[in-house]
């Protein structure tokens, strides 16, 4: 019993800090274009799905939504639909003022993932681009999801994967083993099996695995640091990180990878699911 209990606490540990993943963006919101490449292809390929879909909704929640990259391509993908903006960061959705024309085409809302302040049935699209890896309960997601979306609806989503930033992870650990370092994901089977607990019937969920050359370990940590997606953990170190400790990282990095490179994986998980019940022209 203890053995599961003390389990059951590491993993709360990992859990994101969801204010302090507000906070986190809102600081990160006026750089965050200029190093999010990576958000940005991850989005590319969430519309690409979309591009497949033979219907025309005519309300979309783009759900973490960021600075707007992804509610500015479903505009003009879809002009005629109303189209609602939200993220638990005020910052990002600030930056939207850097998307021309975007404020008129968009509602922005400030709120969170896990408690949608929207009415039952409201939307015929969620669309959701690497938002779902900082809500710590992905059941209560899914039901928001699930509660907003109307009959033959679809819901498309990307989110990281268990193997994303494996080698930093591994390495922290090796450093320090009473901290938390690098944010946890869930499996590609962990997300299905939520689906279906959700009751979700009509779903599919794959995954890929990018791996992304790096100059140094520190530009992983910088541009982490820029996205705002450096550890937001509930058991992160409250304290400066000694030097002896992130030296030790360090090496355990480096010994990981061939001489000469710095690699950092990032896995995928894209998820695409339809509600029963075709919608009409009406999007109803």
């Amino acid at each position: 019993m203890l053995a599961v209990l003390q389990s059951d606490k590491n993993a709360r540990s990992a859990l994101p800090d969801k204010l302090w993943v507000g906070r986190s963006f809102s600081r990160a919101a006026a750089g965050y274009d200029r190093v999010a490449a990576l958000q940005r292809q991850v989005g590319e390929g969430l519309l690409a799905r979309l591009a497949e879909a033979t219907f025309e909704p005519l309300s979309i929640l783009d759900l973490g939504a960021g600075t707007g990259y992804c509610t500015e391509r479903l505009a003009k993908r879809f002009p005629d639909a109303g189209l609602l903006a939200l993220d638990i960061s005020l910052g990002m959705l600030k930056a939207f003022d850097q998307r021309a024309g975007l404020q008129q085409k968009a509602l922005r809302v400030c709120g969170d993932i896990e408690t949608l302040p929207l009415r039952d049935n409201s939307a015929d699209l969620v669309f959701s681009n690497l938002a779902l890896q900082w809500c710590p309960n992905l059941s209560a997601v899914l039901r928001e999801f699930k509660r907003v979306l109307r009959p033959g609806g679809m819901i498309l989503f990307s989110t990281f994967g268990e193997a994303t930033l494996c080698e930093l992870r591994e390495a922290w650990a090796e450093a320090d083993n009473k901290h938390t370092h690098v944010n946890a994901f869930m499996s590609r089977v962990a997300i299905e099996e939520a689906l279906t607990k959700a009751h979700f019937t009509d779903f599919s969920v794959e995954s890929e695995r990018s791996v992304v050359t790096y100059p140094s370990v520190d530009a992983i940590l910088r541009e982490l640091k820029y996205l705002g997606a450096h550890n937001v953990t509930l058991n992160r170190p409250r304290h400066l990180t000694g030097k002896g400790v992130f030296r030790k990282m360090m090496e355990a990095y480096a010994a990981s990878m061939v001489p000469g490179t710095v690699e950092a994986s990032f896995e995928i998980v894209y998820g695409q699911v339809r509600l029963a019940g075709p919608l009409d022209a009406g999007g109803h």
